[in-house]
């Protein structure tokens, strides 16, 4: 991944900046093309290399916002090429609703939607519990006031400072507090020194170990005849299993008889079992 990603820089690095004359040019250009429905096909070409020029040329931009996130993804399992692609949708997005007649640079219009798409992709790829962005948003807002004031923020406070319904500050602090999910493969230390993961500690105290089946599955032979036992033992309990005509041969029995015998030990050790699959 890190290869790849400095691949990436690497091109981008050798794509020329804008001017502010190529800047308000490429600007016009697109939005003749997408505020015309009917914009020709000459328009519409024109506007289509108006857009890839004028993204492309700013794709550096995107890389900018997105290393002001390190710090808040190094614990988590996302790419920072991952962050940079939700970055370039955020760019093409700006893009398109660039208008060059406000009179403020692209830079200054695109970092909103650059951060908003890098924000976005990182609240939904940070937890197996998906919370809707508007309330993820919202936590992390409280979250930040915490910060400033270097102390937790109650939901009432927190309603007051950023002008939002109280019911709605306390429902997204919820789910922010509950989205922290562990892994079950989580490692961990013992105190023996060895290592075991988060799942080896759960057991619901029902489960029998594997010893209790098999002294199970025994006790359930004892049930059968000897004859029956011995059929069953040579049919499927050896390396070499025995066909049903070895047996009628061994045994001085016929290979009906020896089939017979076979389907009433299996019968048995079926009726045993239903009760315990099905109880």
């Amino acid at each position: 991944m890190t290869d790849i990603l400095g691949d990436y820089l690497r091109t981008i690095s050798r794509v020329p900046l804008l001017t502010d004359e190529e800047e308000l040019h490429l600007g016009r250009l697109v939005r003749t093309w997408l505020d015309d429905p009917e914009a020709t096909a000459a328009v519409q070409r024109k506007g289509k290399r108006a857009l890839g020029r004028f993204v492309t040329a700013n794709l550096r931009l995107v890389v900018s916002v997105v290393t002001k996130y390190r710090r808040r993804v190094r614990h988590l399992p996302i790419e920072p090429i991952d962050l940079i692609q939700a970055g370039n949708i955020g760019l093409i997005r700006a893009a398109e609703k660039f208008d060059p007649s406000r009179g403020y640079r692209f830079s200054t219009y695109a970092y909103w939607w650059i951060r908003q798409a890098v924000s976005r992709h990182i609240q939904e790829h940070s937890s197996m519990i998906r919370v809707p962005y508007p309330l993820a948003n919202l936590a992390m807002k409280v979250d930040v006031l915490a910060q400033k004031n270097r102390r937790q923020i109650s939901a009432k406070e927190a309603a007051t400072m950023l002008d939002e319904p109280p019911h709605r500050v306390e429902q997204a602090m919820s789910l922010h507090q509950f989205n922290s999910t562990v892994s079950l493969d989580q490692v961990l230390s013992n105190s023996e020194g060895g290592e075991m993961t988060l799942l080896d500690t759960i057991t619901d105290g029902h489960t029998p170990e594997l010893n209790d089946d098999y002294n199970w599955f025994y006790n359930q032979l004892g049930t059968l005849s000897p004859v029956e036992f011995e059929v069953l033992n040579l049919r499927y309990a050896t390396e070499r299993r025995s066909s049903l005509m070895q047996l009628a041969q061994n045994m001085g029995k016929s290979k009906h008889q020896i089939q017979a015998i076979e389907r009433r030990a299996l019968a048995k050790l079926r009726s045993s079992l239903t009760p315990v699959l099905n109880p």
